[in-house]
């Protein structure tokens, strides 16, 4: 199949934005947008009961060439932009750049992941990226030369909700539900944000059946805040607030909101914004530059675990991407290898009072034009320190 591979799956994940009607407060900063998260069921087998972002493992109809023949419906020029569109920035990571079977190459991977993120959003939380097919055609909408916001459809719960149901029952109905609709996939406003390989994770050396996933991080930017309802099959909760919302309730005692480190490095990124236009415009610019492919090495220390990415002083020359190799490790105390080696990018994950702690520093430059992450310290009231250096 496309999308599974030995040692992880492909999948695409969708950071929302919505400009918000009226201004998020928290006790960081003030923002006129806010980021959708849902919160995965308990009975999840990947990250339960944690807060992410809309997104899931690609499908084979992702990759149909049908899709190709929709979107050719809305004219040459169209389909022509979209040629440059996709393949701005050059060669992408593996995930795009691999020689795939022939049936699933028809159509370029910067198309395909694209339609998965908003497939897959579309399931989990009812809000539908795409475009009316004959206004792309009379508008000759490319998103080529400039950020453009994302269209959510408005058509009426009575029409979307039956196809939800079929879409997530089966996602192949996607591109039927898009044919008979007359929709096209709002592929234009989706800017590549980041790339996460899922790391070996203690435990899982020598196993070849643990759950990992090469996902693409995409960033849309809407003008509204659309209606929304998680799914219930696989989340319990949805939520619409700010990136700094959801990074202090992650650090709130009495009723914490829990997040994983992929999750907590982005809503960092996206706390460097405070106006929407101004991420739309920045996703855009960065976009030019492929995204590059984070991933954490597992590295076991005197007092407790690193998750070591791309940039700090500790990483391996040679990852060990398969889990088959010995897991890594280094002699000193989380503290110790700060001053040793001090150009980090890492997750510290140490025992505490109330069982295990994370710590994220990050204070390098990131090598694909995308600005480092701000973090919360939990020691200074809620209040946020960067340790990090644009």
């Amino acid at each position: 199949m496309s999308h599974v591979l030995k040692h992880w799956r492909e999948a695409a994940t969708l950071l929302l934005v919505a400009k918000a009607m009226v201004p998020v407060v928290t006790s960081y900063q003030t923002t006129n947008f806010e980021v959708l998260m849902l919160k995965r069921s308990g009975k999840s087998k990947f990250m339960p009961k944690l807060h992410v972002f809309p997104g899931g493992v690609a499908h084979d109809s992702d990759f149909s060439p049908e899709w190709l023949e929709l979107f050719s419906q809305a004219g040459k020029d169209v389909v022509k932009n979209m040629q440059i569109f996709l393949e701005r920035g050059g060669k992408g990571a593996y995930m795009f750049s691999r020689t795939r079977p022939e049936e699933f190459s028809k159509i370029h991977s910067e198309l395909a992941f694209r339609i998965c993120a908003i497939r897959e959003t579309f399931e989990e939380s009812g809000v539908l990226i795409a475009r009316d097919l004959n206004h792309v055609r009379n508008e000759q909408i490319t998103g080529k030369d400039h950020p453009i916001s994302g269209k959510s459809s408005v058509l009426s719960d009575s029409i979307l909700k039956p196809w939800r149901e079929r879409v997530d029952n089966d996602a192949s109905q996607f591109i039927a539900m898009c044919k008979e609709l007359n929709l096209l996939p709002d592929i234009w406003s989706l800017y590549e944000w980041s790339n996460w390989l899922t790391p070996i994770l203690p435990g899982q050396h020598g196993q070849t059946t643990a759950r990992r996933y090469d996902t693409a991080f995409y960033l849309c930017v809407l003008d509204y805040t659309p209606n929304a309802e998680h799914c219930a099959k696989e989340t319990t909760e949805l939520e619409w607030t700010s990136a700094s919302g959801f990074l202090l309730k992650n650090l709130d005692e009495k009723n914490p909101l829990h997040l994983a480190s992929p999750q907590i490095i982005e809503l960092g990124r996206i706390l460097r914004f405070s106006d929407a236009e101004k991420l739309k415009q920045f996703s855009w610019e960065r976009s030019a530059c492929r995204a590059q492919c984070f991933y954490p090495v597992t590295c076991y220390c005197d007092d407790g675990v690193l998750y070591i990415c791309q940039g700090d002083d500790l990483y391996p020359e040679t990852p060990d991407y398969t889990g088959e190799q010995p897991p890594m490790k280094v002699e000193g105390t989380v503290l110790s290898l700060r001053n040793k080696y001090p150009n980090m990018y890492r997750s510290e994950m140490t025992s505490g009072p109330k069982g295990m702690e994370e710590t994220i520093i990050c204070n390098i430059k990131m090598a694909d034009g995308q600005v480092s992450p701000l973090f919360i310290d939990r020691t200074m009231e809620y209040q946020f320190k960067s340790v990090s250096t644009l």
